[in-house]
């Protein structure tokens, strides 16, 4: 099973190219971000630094941006 970075990146159109992934919102005041729950891949465009974003499909605080998850921030 793919970890949730990865899901995240081919979410967002990268295919497995993280590196990538990372290098388009490195700048950006926003970034993508992915649930953090068991089978939830909601996705949305939060703070680079959230690691608490909330989820709008399971209604909790579990989503973590993609810096996050890469170990950037």
């Amino acid at each position: 099973m793919a970890t949730k970075l990865e899901e995240l990146v081919e979410i967002e159109g990268f295919e497995k190219d993280t590196l990538a992934f990372l290098e388009a919102f490195s700048h950006d005041s926003v970034c993508p971000a992915i649930c953090m729950n068991p089978g939830c891949s909601y996705t949305s465009e939060l703070e680079p630094d959230q690691t608490e974003g909330w989820c709008e499909e399971c209604d909790t605080g579990s989503m973590k941006s993609g810096m996050v998850l890469a170990g950037v921030i």
